[in-house]
């Protein structure tokens, strides 16, 4: 972001009522010759400012506060421009891309801005469509997280609680619905055995599925077993309760009030912005799910919903440790890994992958530090990558990116 030329000139003027003015202009670009703000476009009027009866000093005290006040605001993006972790991080991801190892989207937040975004290769198999800030990916487990935010938003309404028995909402399974508790699902120990994907053909097709189970695996709250049943089973109570299509209560309740407003759920291959997946033999991915309710978000609606959870937009903090305490150490909850003390959250990762698609979310929050990672072509290297990111913030040397 190489500030290339700035000039604040004054030019004086006459209004069509007649009175005298001066304009105040700005002339800013970036590399590649992008906005350097939302502000200031390449060339744009900032201020005019009506000067009839005004007297010179006065106007000259008044054109040197306005210059002051650019002065500043340029400098900012200046500094930042001239951040030397940026230009690492570029030479990292443009030889991690020409080495096949990154073809996706990454963002990068430290001390709470973001210090780094960019996209890398390609949307399609074909090499004709660059990636963009507009594209959406899949991001595997990650979206799940829609589903724990859910239930503990549906919780602090009141309409349910962790520890009710599955079969309070959904009366029509067997009886070993009885055994499982809401918290269950949420920690991934209920037993629900895990259906035959490849058979399943939507909803209503796994919900039959699972009324035909004669018993679980195990007694429910005794193991652990990573299952996608207990996400399926969340998201048929949060319809349940709401009486909405899980795919409305999150876009409602959830997108809207975050202003994720690129995020899609559920995508075809036709919809637009929709980054294909692909396997380095370019076999483009099928991305009809078994089971409804998978968001894919743009890299910009991801840091959105990351900054949510951990800023308690959606749900406070004794509801977030719920969703982030985990049965033993190593296994995952509803975000992942994640930890919250003295209702602070503190750290918070999960990965994801759907077919030839993987994600990224990593944020430690008392840094102010996010890294997201997106791709549609994973080489099954992001936990590499991220370590790379994070040896360059804290101002370490990163010659190449290495394996998981």
């Amino acid at each position: 972001m190489e500030l290339r030329h700035l000039a604040i000139p004054l030019r004086r003027g006459q209004g069509e009522d007649g009175k005298n003015f001066t304009v105040i202009t700005t002339k800013a670009q970036r590399a590649q010759g992008e906005i350097l703000s939302g502000v200031f476009a390449r060339s744009e009027v900032v201020a005019r400012i009506y000067t009839e009866n005004v007297p010179l000093i006065a106007m000259s005290s008044i054109m040197k506060k306005i210059s002051f006040i650019l002065f500043i605001v340029f400098l900012s993006k200046f500094s930042f421009a001239q951040d030397p972790r940026k230009k690492q991080l570029d030479q990292m991801f443009v030889k991690a891309y020409r080495d096949g190892k990154f073809n996706g989207n990454v963002l990068v937040a430290d001390k709470g801005r973001i210090v780094y975004s960019a996209s890398f290769g390609y949307a399609d198999t074909g090499g004709k469509q660059k990636l963009g800030v507009s594209h959406r990916f899949h991001i595997g487990s990650i979206a799940k997280e829609f589903n724990a935010v859910a239930i503990m938003m549906l919780q602090e309404q009141g309409k349910l609680k962790v520890g009710d028995k599955l079969s309070k909402y959904l009366p029509g399974l067997p009886k070993w619905a009885d055994s499982i508790s809401i918290l269950n699902l949420l920690q991934y120990t209920s037993g629900v055995p895990n259906s035959n994907w490849k058979d399943i053909k939507g909803d209503a097709s796994n919900l039959a599925s699972l009324q035909k189970v004669k018993q679980l695996d195990f007694t429910p709250g005794t193991k652990y077993a990573y299952n996608n049943n207990n996400v399926f089973l969340q998201r048929q109570v949060v319809e349940k309760i709401s009486g909405m299509p899980f795919r409305d209560f999150v876009e409602e309740k959830m997108l809207k009030p975050l202003k994720m407003d690129h995020t899609i759920i559920d995508p075809t291959l036709t919809e637009s912005n929709l980054a294909q997946g692909y396997s380095n033999l370019k076999v483009v991915d099928d991305v009809t799910p078994p089971f409804s309710g998978w968001v894919c978000p743009t890299i910009g609606d991801f840091y959105q919903w990351a900054m949510a959870i951990d800023r308690f937009r959606l749900i406070g903090p004794e509801s977030t440790k719920v969703i982030a305490q985990s049965y033993a150490p190593e296994s995952q909850a509803g975000l992942g890994h994640a930890a919250v003390v003295d209702r602070k959250m503190i750290s918070h990762v999960h990965d994801g992958t759907a077919r030839s698609y993987q994600a990224l979310l990593v944020s430690a929050v008392p840094k102010g530090r996010t890294i997201l990672l997106m791709t549609n072509n994973q080489q099954g290297n992001l936990y590499p990558i991220n370590d790379a990111i994070q040896a360059i913030l804290d101002g370490k040397e990163v010659d190449s990116i290495g394996k998981e």
